[in-house]
């Protein structure tokens, strides 16, 4: 007897969405073809812009008021989508498709506690009472790992950290029992291991309840881990759609293939300093932080004793989840904390004591480039006030010799002229990024502490930023400290290596010595979630889950 083929859950045919306004701007999205069967864990991966997100809301028909669906048809399990009523429509989201975002919080109701949101959404589907609801809630926050399910329930979001949050999202997504659930870069900006923790719950808990889901992401360790397929996006269009294994063995689209590149480590190309340790140019020695407790007289040590060194032109990449102090050790160095105790030398100066007065004019050789450039750049300014912004509080140039230098500063960031002229709000992120570490290297430093330079960026432009770090490292000599939880840039970039958790230094020594044999559970813990593309062939989950058979 022949097998019946499945029907897919959703089918898309030659979707097209448009401005409803008469404009020259070519499709949002133009002949979009999609099938999504059952128990299959789809990617969608691309660059911002590429349509992913807008995707995922012409599905859901919401949306914004300013586009429509101009041709093609979207169905759920062959039903038409556009014939359907409004209270057919109501049902069918969140009933039928769920929605995971990313940003948990901004989704999430700020005053009303979680449970009750949980269980607005249960009652809004299903006829049930609202204690049989509230105690589905209770079940289900703890099923996806939420400790102490019955208080948490009570709570509000912002008593949750994020990726508690994100748990109460997926929670709210899956408490309907839907047959699609359609998550939306839902782990963007979470630690990798919050990340995998979630993504594996979130595999877990669909494939327990025949879910199907679609994963949109920038991110292709993650479609190497848990996808089935994957589908490539670019400017409104899928390039390709392959199954993962033969996607990561042959992309057939030149995209796909740079993609793909722009993806994997990078060994470091320059050799790594000799004999330079005994003359470091940096050197820390039992830093400590101590920040005021929520309770009167309650203490936070966020950074605990911590010691290392940086010999001249190298990186000492400083790694650990959110809260283990790294950027508190930032700012200390550059002085926009003020440390307890301990010591920094800076080319054999302690500079902990320092008078301001005495400590400006080292402010030229020590430099720093913050992690949200967004919220460090004066909105008000242009480009070129923001970049010359040092040299005209530390040198006496005329207005002209300083634009001279900041053209200059943009093409080595790899920007053009006429950005100087241009404002924040103007820029795309990766463009932020490298505004910020013009402003930081105008001066010509010495040392440079890259705070988080590769967060929440497009896989492209992510390998652009660690390309052009490295090249900067090269040509100017840097010596730098490079702060982040992303452990394959670290490849890319540091020749050593420092694992922080809550405040202090669990093991510390070379790149290669770290990643390959890590001696402390917490490092061997990070590395675990580590979602490269190296090695993977197909969707299996992350290598913790492996490890353990089963999810955090």
């Amino acid at each position: 007897m022949q097998e019946v083929p499945s029907v897919p859950l959703l089918r898309i045919d030659s979707l097209r969405v448009e401005s409803i306004t008469p404009t020259s701007a070519p499709p949002f999205l133009q002949g979009i073809n999609l099938r999504l069967m059952p128990n299959e864990i789809l990617g969608v991966v691309g660059e911002t812009g590429a349509g992913k997100s807008l995707l995922a809301r012409a599905i859901l028909d919401l949306l914004p008021e300013d586009l429509r669906v101009t041709e093609g048809e979207i169905f759920s399990r062959e039903r038409p989508l556009s014939r359907l009523s409004p209270a057919e429509r109501r049902a069918f989201r969140g009933g039928e498709v769920a929605l995971i975002g990313t940003n948990a919080k901004e989704l999430l109701d700020p005053v009303v506690t979680v449970g009750s949101q949980l269980v607005r959404v249960l009652r809004s589907h299903h006829r049930v009472s609202r204690r049989e609801a509230w105690a589905r809630a209770v079940s289900l926050l703890a099923e996806v790992g939420i400790v102490n399910a019955k208080e948490r329930a009570h709570a509000y979001p912002h008593e949750l950290s994020g990726g508690m949050a994100q748990r109460v999202v997926i929670a709210m997504s899956l408490i309907s029992e839907p047959k699609v659930v359609l998550a939306d870069d839902a782990t963007l900006g979470l630690d990798a291991t919050v990340s995998v923790q979630v993504l594996d719950m979130l595999v877990e808990r669909t494939r327990k309840m025949g879910v199907s889901v679609i994963l949109i992401t920038h991110d292709l360790g993650i479609v190497a881990h848990y996808c089935n397929r994957v589908a490539v996006m670019r400017s409104g269009r899928i390039e390709e759609i392959r199954d993962t294994v033969d996607f990561l063995a042959r992309p057939d689209h030149r995209y796909s293939q740079d993609l793909l590149e722009a993806a994997k480590a990078r060994p470091i190309p320059w050799v790594r300093s000799i004999g330079k340790a005994d003359t470091p140019l940096l050197e820390v020695s039992n830093l400590v932080k101590i920040f005021p407790g929520k309770r009167p007289g309650e203490e936070v040590r966020a950074v605990d004793g911590v010691s290392f060194l940086i010999p001249p032109s190298e990186t000492l990449a400083l790694v650990g989840e959110s809260g283990s102090g790294k950027t508190t050790i930032g700012q200390c160095l550059v002085r926009l904390l003020q440390s307890d105790s301990g010591r920094v030398l800076f080319d054999g100066q302690e500079i902990t004591t320092l008078s301001e007065a005495r400590f400006r004019p080292l402010r030229r050789r020590i430099q720093m480039v913050f992690q949200e450039p967004y919220v460090a750049l004066n909105p008000r300014w242009r480009v070129r006030h923001l970049v010359d912004e040092p040299l005209r509080m530390l040198d006496k140039l005329t207005s002209a010799e300083r634009l001279k230098r900041v053209h200059g500063m943009l093409e080595l960031v790899r920007l053009p002229a006429r950005y100087a002229e241009l404002y924040p709000y103007e820029l795309t992120a990766g463009e932020q990024k490298r505004v910020g570490m013009a402003r930081a290297l105008i001066s010509r430093p010495d040392f440079v502490i890259f705070d988080e330079p590769t967060t929440a960026l497009d896989i492209r432009v992510r390998a652009q930023i660690i390309d052009l770090v490295r090249q900067l490292q090269s040509d100017m000599q840097l010596s730098a400290l490079f702060i982040t939880h992303d452990l394959n840039s670290v490849r890319s970039l540091a020749h050593n290596v420092a694992v922080m958790n809550r405040g202090r230094i669990v093991e510390m020594g070379s790149m290669e010595e770290v990643f390959a044999r890590p001696k402390d559970p917490y490092t061997q813990k990070l590395l675990a979630a580590e979602l490269g593309i190296e090695g993977i062939h197909g969707p299996q989950g992350s290598a913790a889950a492996k490890k353990k058979g089963t999810v955090d």
